[in-house]
């Protein structure tokens, strides 16, 4: 199976295993299953933690995590790197826009797992609200 993880899934299978549930935490290590994330959510994340907000934990302690190591450690990990396309964007365009769920990044990561037609996995409950717009979803219950 295809999975796509949002980018609190790839900060946490990259350097907080703890904050896995076990149902997510199976299928991420089903050798059977492929993992991606979008270009966004690398974005995203090399932002994150150029500014402190992504940490490891190292000897009882919070770690900021050099950006330049984002793209190594996720091509070690076998997480492969999905570009934003035209695709992507037609269907980012025609999903409404959610009283309660305006951010761009996000909506654009879902946009790519409802067009390439690949389960999600996020920690973000709003998520659960594109599964009518045809997103196929598993949520990380923390």
């Amino acid at each position: 199976m295809k999975l796509y993880l949002d980018t609190n899934m790839v900060t946490y299978f990259l350097f907080n295993r703890d904050e896995l549930a076990c149902n997510v935490r199976e299928m991420l290590f089903d050798y059977s299953n492929l993992l991606f994330a979008s270009s966004v959510c690398v974005h995203e994340l090399i932002h994150l933690c150029q500014i402190g907000k992504v940490l490891k934990e190292s000897k009882g302690k919070g770690v900021r995590i050099d950006s330049q190591v984002i793209i190594k450690s996720m091509d070690d990990a076998g997480i492969g790197l999905v570009p934003v396309n035209e695709r992507h964007l037609s269907v980012y365009a025609s999903l409404p826009l959610l009283e309660n769920h305006k951010d761009p990044n996000d909506r654009l990561i879902i946009a790519q797992a409802i067009s390439d037609r690949t389960t999600l996995l996020s920690s973000d409950r709003k998520f659960e609200q594109y599964q009518k717009f045809g997103l196929d979803f598993v949520f990380n219950e923390r």
